[in-house]
């Protein structure tokens, strides 16, 4: 059944800023997604409404709001009260009082924002991952299976955030160095792994069950890089647009790739999606080696799904224009609690 109307939540936690150089950029928040994603439900002639969480004090009046009965709730919080380990508490709050919402449920929010959870179960399920050890202290020796060079990022955090270009480490003391750094800036632990310099891909992936699509892979083209720096796609690179790696990280969608790599990302990808426990849609990032193998970087549910996101471009090399691909998640979810409450009444 199609909703009676579409409530948008999302976690207003105050105009975001970035230090470049000794000057204050200003960054897109999640206010540019709210409307990119406002605008395409009305396109598809659904009745809007928003309910954002700024402050602990709203926590009442946002419970009520997602309650309102007949609504589906379209989730666009990437966290709660300045804490992305929140984003997973949202998404419990909502099942809690049995709301309907698009995206993933807490379960898989909570696993994949764990760098280190998320490549023990990818690893155990046989999907490829990168070498990596999980440290909450700075290692007196390098873990036995590791070899520089190694990327070292905040357990965590998504988004990029606390990888910038001196991520990557070549010896024992620059490891230490790092670990500490991220230890003490971020109050958790460091991820280590295998840095895999080679080409980064990523899939987006749309849908449930049999009818969930994989999406034209993109391609990172690392243009013109600064010599001697990583090719990462670091914060500034995602994020800040006056930044040199911003300019200089290009995404290629469809990515110019060979038919038999393209499958194989989509396999890994959908393999990936599936085993985490994805609905709805998520984003698969993975790195290219010069052998030949294939490596899942991370597992991104509920991904950055603005007009201008990489999403949205996959989508669009696939022939969904942007009102579209909105439609589509909100036509997953929906039919997603139709099948569960068909498997209910089945049961009984």
């Amino acid at each position: 059944m199609s909703p009676s109307k579409i409530k948008i939540i999302f976690n207003d936690d105050g105009h975001d800023t970035y230090d470049l150089g000794g000057e204050q950029i200003d960054l897109d928040n999640i206010h540019t997604t709210v409307a990119d994603v406002e605008a395409a439900l009305k396109a598809n002639g659904f009745s809007v409404s928003k309910a954002p969480l700024k402050k602990i004090e709203d926590l009442g009046k946002f419970t009520e709001e997602i309650k309102e009965p007949g609504a589906l709730i379209f989730n666009l919080c990437e966290g709660a009260l300045c804490k992305s380990t929140f984003e997973m508490h949202v998404a419990a709050l909502l099942e809690l009082y049995g709301a309907r919402f698009t995206g993933n449920g807490p379960l898989t929010l909570g696993l994949a924002l764990d760098k280190g959870l998320t490549k023990d179960i990818l690893y155990r399920r046989g999907v490829p991952t990168p070498g990596y050890a999980v440290m909450s202290a700075p290692p007196e020796k390098l873990e036995e299976g590791l070899e520089f060079p190694l990327i070292v990022k905040p357990l965590r955090e998504d988004a990029s955030v606390g990888i910038d270009s001196n991520a990557v480490v070549g010896s024992i003391s620059e490891l230490r160095e790092r670990v500490t750094q991220v230890i003490e800036r971020f109050n958790q632990p460091a991820i280590v792994e295998e840095f895999i310099d080679g080409r980064e891909f990523n899939i987006s992936v749309l849908g449930n069950g049999s009818s969930k699509l994989a999406l034209p892979p993109s391609e990172i083209l690392f243009v013109d890089f600064p010599e001697g720096k990583p090719k990462i796609c670091c914060y500034e690179a995602k994020w800040v647009e006056e930044s040199p790696f911003y300019r200089k990280t290009v995404p290629s969608c469809p990515a110019k790739i060979s038919d038999a790599l393209k499958k194989e990302l989509h396999e890994v990808a959908l393999r990936a999606y599936d085993i985490m426990g994805c609905r709805d849609y998520a984003r698969v990032d993975m790195r290219y080696d010069d052998s030949g193998r294939i490596k899942v970087l991370e597992v991104n549910p509920n991904p950055d799904i603005s007009a201008d996101a990489g999403f949205a471009r996959a989508a669009k090399a696939a022939g969904l224009e942007y009102k579209d691909l909105i439609g589509a998640i909100v036509n997953a979810a929906t039919a997603r609690y139709a099948a569960a409450q068909d498997a209910a009444c089945v049961a009984r």
